[in-house]
């Protein structure tokens, strides 16, 4: 089996939106060591790992920019949605919601 370097994973459960996804690009341990020596937030491991999603939207039901390129759609997220992510982001592929 070839080694993932990313992963889609079941987004629903962040906002509620069925049918939402996240990818994100797969955390190696050195990078975790370094994140831990720099003091790297949660919000800046996610938008150095988030690839793109689907489904998250704002509080119009707008769709959010993709936080690749709009660093500040990360900002747009209450707190309970950026927690629901960092735990589906650290589940890794394997994880309960992972799709792939």
């Amino acid at each position: 089996m070839a080694r993932r370097s990313q992963f889609t994973v079941d987004a629903g459960a962040v906002q509620g939106n069925k049918g939402a996804t996240v990818t994100f690009k797969a955390l190696k341990m050195r990078q975790v060591k370094a994140y831990r020596e720099e003091n790297v937030g949660d919000r800046d491991m996610l938008q150095a790992h988030i690839l793109g999603w689907v489904g998250i939207v704002d509080d119009a039901g707008n769709p959010l920019p993709n936080p690749a390129e709009d660093p500040e759609a990360l900002g747009e997220l209450y707190v309970q949605e950026h927690q629901a992510l960092v735990r589906v982001f650290l589940q890794g592929p394997d994880g309960a919601e992972a799709k792939n």
